[in-house]
């Protein structure tokens, strides 16, 4: 990957991870509640549950009233547990942005920057509403601060999201608008997470399997 495209998407990964407010609540039944903490730098960071919070951060770390599906297996509102499945291959080309071809909610094609260094999910939102999300009910509205200035936010619950056959349901993601990138979003950590995921950029290869 060049430097400019590294530089670009550490840019894009800064505009996930920079909340400064957040309102309402909602929640996922059994699912890890989602905790917030600055840094040295005064960033607001978020992670799923206490144990993923750097250790240095855990005693300021305060509880949002938000819960999302835990890193190794998702919950249905029926309560039953749903592993993270499939596995599958993805090809680009060499030195260039990897492009995710995604679906969500296994009805609308979306295509995501992969973004290892992001911790959520960008959706925009005219392809969450293509999906059948709801961007009214259930939804943690709020901004973000990145490079590209300020700009509103909102949580939204999606069924779930596919690349091939690897798929995992439900997941939050953030709704925001990237239509000036080209792309409909980024494929954060959030999702990359649960899967073991190796890329080979002498093959121009990207391979997802479930952890175990």
């Amino acid at each position: 990957m060049s430097s400019s495209a590294a530089r670009y998407d550490r840019s894009l990964a800064l505009i996930c991870v920079l909340f400064v407010a957040m309102a309402a609540s909602v929640a996922s039944p059994s699912a890890a509640e989602i905790y917030k903490w600055a840094d040295e730098s005064g960033h607001t960071h978020y992670a799923d549950g206490i144990d993923s919070v750097p250790q240095r951060y855990r005693a300021q770390a305060t509880p949002i009233g938000l819960r999302n599906s835990p890193e190794a297996t998702a919950v249905t509102e029926s309560g039953v547990r749903k592993e993270p499945t499939g596995g599958t291959t993805i090809r680009y080309t060499p030195g260039d942005r990897i492009v995710i071809d995604a679906r969500v909610n296994g009805r609308h094609g979306v295509k995501l920057l992969l973004d290892t260094g992001a911790d959520r999910t960008l959706i925009a939102p005219r392809a969450l509403v293509a999906a059948g999300a709801s961007l009214t009910h259930g939804g943690i509205k709020g901004s973000i601060t990145g490079v590209t200035g300020k700009a509103d936010i909102q949580h939204v619950r999606i069924d779930s999201i596919e690349v091939g056959e690897a798929r995992v349901a439900p997941l939050f993601v953030i709704s925001y608008d990237m239509s000036q990138t080209g792309y409909d979003g980024l494929l954060g950590r959030d999702f990359l997470d649960r899967f073991d995921v190796k890329i080979d950029s002498s093959r121009g290869l990207v391979t997802f399997a479930p952890k175990k």
